[in-house]
């Protein structure tokens, strides 16, 4: 019996302690600000199934929301529609962990956090993802790396900077050099907007703000802040982001619980209120007979 206990309890910190390294940073987010990181587990031979975790601590007196989508939510999200998120947002907290499983499609989730605040926060945050074990022969999670480069930048150390102008519609993924962990998404989208200038940092062994979606013609910007070298490898996504047809979001399933039992309560009330008609036509039918036998029995 001790051996089973003793073999049960080593499965079980083998694999609470199984939580592979996906990426982390800091943000610094004004009131009301919010900042996305994405987690794609996207190949370019195999779709992979996963689990991934994700642990936010805000610093003193801060407060977050944490969010997690999947992309059509996200864009919805992005764009001031409806959404839903895929687990049970964490609201005005100072920290959270939380995980999900099931994760597949040759889409990226991404993860939101959203000063809730009244006063600028900082917000650690880490993601892990756990993923098809075919990942880890000779390749970092996220992406694969052997997407075409667009562009790349020459090494940038501290206060060094890179632009490129973004001419045409596409999407693109990138990351460091060495550090592959370090990722970010441009979406160029032919919009009736005007292009300007994005500036993205290079800090916390993150880009800030990781996620930009910008009009043909803008000019990106990156700026290192860090003392380590860092670099920009634009890899191009050939066909952009694709929706799967048939799509449809995720309702998290604290709303299906909340639904069944509004729905529940509703045929509980409709009941009870036609139980109660009934009793009260009863009680007015049976006063009734009282009433006319009472008139009967005065007559004679």
């Amino acid at each position: 019996m001790l051996l089973i206990v003793l073999v049960v309890a080593a499965a079980g910190v083998a694999r609470g302690a199984h939580k592979p390294y996906y990426k982390g940073s800091v943000d610094s987010l004004d009131p009301g600000a919010w900042e996305a990181h994405f987690i794609w587990l996207r190949s370019d031979y195999f779709n992979y199934m996963g689990n991934a975790w994700w642990e936010v601590t805000a610093a003193a007196p801060g407060r977050v929301d944490v969010l997690f989508f999947d992309f059509p939510n996200f864009v919805a999200f992005r764009d001031g529609a409806t959404h839903r998120t895929l687990v049970d947002p964490l609201l005005s907290v100072p920290d959270g962990t939380q995980s999900i499983s099931g994760l597949t499609a040759d889409l990226p989730y991404f993860l939101v956090l959203r000063n809730s605040g009244t006063a600028m926060v900082r917000v650690t945050w880490t993601i892990y993802a756990e993923i098809d074990w075919r990942r880890w022969q000779g390749h970092p999670p996220g992406p694969e790396w052997n997407l075409t480069i667009a562009q790349a930048s020459p090494p940038l150390n501290r206060s060094d900077s890179w632009q490129t102008t973004f001419a045409e519609p596409a999407v693109y993924v990138y990351h460091c050099h060495p550090h592959h962990d370090m990722t970010g998404i441009i979406e160029v989208v032919d919009a009736n907007e005007t292009p300007g200038r994005v500036s993205v940092t290079i800090d916390h062994m993150g880009f800030h703000p990781e996620v930009i979606r910008v009009p043909m013609g803008t000019v990106v910007n990156w700026t290192n802040l860090e003392n380590l070298t860092h670099s920009v490898n634009l890899g191009l996504i050939p066909g952009g982001f694709v929706i799967p047809a048939g799509s449809t979001p995720l309702v998290p399933f604290a709303a299906v619980i909340a639904g069944a039992i509004a729905l529940v309560a509703a045929i509980g009330l409709l009941i009870w209120r036609r139980r109660a008609g009934h009793l009260e036509r009863a009680s007015k039918t049976d006063a009734s007979h009282r009433k006319e036998s009472g008139r009967t029995n005065k007559d004679k």
